[in-house]
């Protein structure tokens, strides 16, 4: 998924957080931790960087050897131990929810990326990769940057993925209309 979508599955995992916590929180903290929820729904996907510092260049030639998805920062026990450890040491109600909001805004995530791309649920006990579709392998024929990601744009207008981030992102604009 691109990131607009885990930006919009970020949002909705930490609204819903708040809707059902009703946590005791001036409104300028919870615009924060909406904000929060936004980054930590993406932020999985910052070690995109390490690939490309592997490959030396802003293409992905080996997928396979060389996913992002194979980081431990990609994987739900990272995020959900520093989620966690934020939340227990916390002092004030806001930072403990900044902990809740890593946590669940980061697992909003996963869940999208479990769809088709694989996520490695069982690090570190297991770095296999689970996904419900299978997706296609995006294997790069033209090798300029323009080429590379024009060709990953084709395949991914044609994927589940594509489709569910159009609806989690119409979602989020919903539940951002009711707010105004």
């Amino acid at each position: 998924m691109l990131p607009p979508g885990h930006v919009a599955g970020g949002f909705l995992a930490t609204y819903g957080l708040l809707k059902v916590a009703k946590p005791d929180l001036v409104p300028a903290q919870i615009e924060q931790l909406l904000w929060l929820g936004m980054f930590f729904g993406f932020a999985p996907d910052l070690d995109y960087f390490l690939s490309f510092v592997k490959e030396k260049a802003w293409i992905i030639r080996d997928t396979g050897s060389n996913s992002h998805r194979k980081f431990p920062t990609h994987a739900p026990a990272f995020w959900m131990a520093a989620g966690l450890i934020i939340y227990f040491f916390a002092q004030s109600t806001f930072v403990k929810f900044v902990g809740l909001t890593m946590w669940l805004a980061s697992w909003s995530h996963f869940l999208i990326d479990t769809v088709e791309s694989g996520i490695m649920w069982l690090w570190p006990f297991r770095r296999k990769r689970f996904a419900l579709i299978k997706a296609d392998d995006y294997r790069p024929s033209d090798m300029n940057f323009f080429g590379y990601w024009w060709g990953f744009v084709k395949l991914y207008i044609r994927s589940a993925s594509f489709y569910l981030e159009i609806a989690i992102i119409l979602s989020a604009l919903a539940v951002v209309y009711s707010l105004l």
